[in-house]
């Protein structure tokens, strides 16, 4: 079983799901199942349980649809609220940048997974929603590969996103 060779204590254990778990009802029973699971050891060894909200497909991913967030988000929040998990709004910040900047290209050719700014801006929510700190400003631009003006807009976008998902 997962977990039960590790013997010291979890500070935070972040679990995430793929890209489907909230797009049909088995897998959001699985995905439920599986978090209550995972938290009671998480819990029990002193931890706490954080979730990774994933961003959703985008075109031309053939599961692509506009809809798929917030069914993500409900599955997300729910579970998370159930446990007294930490909800990571990752696929809302994903939703917020790509509605300020249509253009931006967040995920690979596949429409599935990130690409280098999409795990820049999935970095940022994190740091924003672990730390309950503002990312703006930070100077890690992964070795010159992510401009300024690019960095500086993916950080306000996980900051606004974070800011209004805890009402902080």
């Amino acid at each position: 079983m997962l977990f039960r060779s590790v013997n010291e204590p979890f500070q935070l254990v972040v679990l995430q799901d793929g890209g489907s778990a909230a797009l049909s009802d088995r897998r959001r029973i699985e995905f439920r199942d599986k978090v209550v699971e995972l938290n009671k050891i998480i819990t029990e060894r002193g931890g706490r349980t954080a979730l990774y909200m994933t961003h959703t497909y985008v075109a031309p991913h053939r599961r692509a649809n506009p809809d798929n967030i917030r069914l993500t988000e409900e599955l997300y929040v729910s579970v998370g609220n159930e446990v007294g998990a930490l909800v990571i709004p990752v696929g809302l910040a994903f939703e917020q940048a790509y509605r300020r900047k249509p253009d931006i290209r967040l995920h690979k050719t596949d429409g599935n997974h990130p690409d280098l700014l999409g795990t820049y801006l999935a970095a940022c929510t994190v740091y924003a929603s672990i730390y309950g700190k503002s990312p703006v400003g930070n100077s890690y631009d992964y070795f010159g590969k992510i401009d300024r003006d690019s960095a500086t807009f993916l950080q306000q976008v996980a900051a606004d996103t974070v800011k209004k998902f805890y009402g902080r």
